[in-house]
């Protein structure tokens, strides 16, 4: 990464002068750095050609002659702006000191110009960042857990706002806490995989429901992980948060609708199974009369055999696959071969199919076995 002026460390640069302020505020004395930036010889200012009022902005100069003659005012500490001698406007801190019983005043001045600048380039930075994660559809935000294990949120971006339903001058009175608005049924969960995370450093990976309303409750995806220590010294966490609600209810959906398949083959007779045209013999579904025909369980099926029917086979499998994958594109096969149940008892089966297409416009095939003598 390439190091920038703004990147590097810089120096302050000290400026001292001596006025008097009973002649006009004339510049009696200096050092080379004033001289220099003020772009005149040292022997002119010897001279008196320079007055304080030539390197002071008019808009300063009036509070600034105004505190340095003030009656028991030995030291003064004041910030205001200079002109160098290039017309340059250059933000100082000035110290001034009067000489008891004298009317001249040493005047010393920190250009902190580039500290300002700096300053002004960091705000300008910091805005810009916090517009862009403004822009992240997602929940970003910061939140500290104290002692008695309460997550003080710190920042919230404004997707973060639209997930938990508050506002950022909520955050910023310190009004929202976000361990108040986890689920009752989840808190064990989250608390455990936050202490986890302060213990050993790993991240959170959790999904969880969160309030956004007074009797509303969202999925969220939460992805978080130790951002660093705050200055009490408790663990201050950068988070994530996703809004997975319709991926939960299509879950569920999903869930619902398998269930209410798995039972109707139950209660199907004949020795179902679904495959696709591409893998004849991998079984995505198998019916409670295909479990009596093979006298495999579903979880031993599965499992053992992968639902793969063709490992129960005697013969040539893979002649017997091809043959069903090129029959079946005409919509309807069938076959007969010779399966090993439990038991290494052989059954000569007759394999009827037929090609469906689901609501997806995807295809898949729908079998059954029948035992024959």
């Amino acid at each position: 990464m390439t190091e920038t002026n703004e990147d590097r460390a810089y120096e302050v640069e000290f400026l001292n002068c001596v006025v008097d302020k009973e002649d006009d505020f004339r510049i009696v004395d200096s050092d080379t750095h004033f001289a220099e930036f003020a772009g005149i010889h040292p022997s002119k200012i010897k001279e008196g050609k320079l007055f304080l009022q030539d390197v002071i902005i008019p808009a300063d100069r009036q509070e600034v002659f105004e505190r340095i003659c003030k009656k028991d005012s030995r030291f003064i500490y004041m910030d205001l702006d200079m002109t160098d001698g290039q017309g340059r406007q250059v933000f100082v801190h000035c110290t001034a000191q009067n000489t008891e019983g004298s009317p001249l005043c040493r005047l010393v001045f920190a250009d902190v110009s580039k500290s300002r600048e700096k300053n002004r380039l960091l705000k300008e930075r910091a805005s810009e960042i916090n517009h862009l994660i403004d822009l992240v559809n997602g929940g970003v935000c910061l939140f500290k857990v104290t002692e008695n294990m309460h997550f003080e949120t710190l920042y919230i971006n404004e997707g973060g706002c639209r997930i938990f339903g508050t506002t950022k001058e909520q955050v910023r009175k310190q009004t929202y806490r976000l361990d108040e608005v986890i689920h009752p049924d989840d808190k064990t969960l989250v608390y455990q995989a936050v202490g986890k995370a302060m213990a050993t450093g790993e991240a959170i990976d959790l999904e969880y429901r969160v309030r956004r309303h007074r009797d509303e409750y969202i999925w969220c995806k939460c992805n978080a992980a130790v951002h660093k220590l705050a200055q009490d010294g408790c663990p201050v966490f950068h988070a994530m948060f996703t809004d997975i609600t319709r991926v939960k209810e299509a879950e569920a959906r999903a869930d619902s609708a398998n269930d209410k398949l798995i039972n109707l083959l139950e209660n199907l007779s004949g020795a179902i199974f679904f495959t696709t045209p591409e893998k004849p013999f991998e079984c995505d579904l198998i019916s409670g009369d295909f479990v009596k025909l093979t006298g495999y369980s579903r979880a031993e099926f599965f499992e053992r055999f992968d639902g793969d029917l063709s490992r129960l086979i005697s013969g040539d499998r893979s002649a017997l696959e091809k043959q069903l994958s090129q029959e079946i594109k005409s919509g309807a096969c069938e076959a007969q071969y010779t399966i090993t149940a439990r038991g290494s008892r052989l059954k000569r089966v007759r394999d009827v199919r037929k090609l469906i297409t689901q609501q997806d416009g995807s295809t898949a095939v729908i079998c059954e076995l029948e035992e024959i003598c």
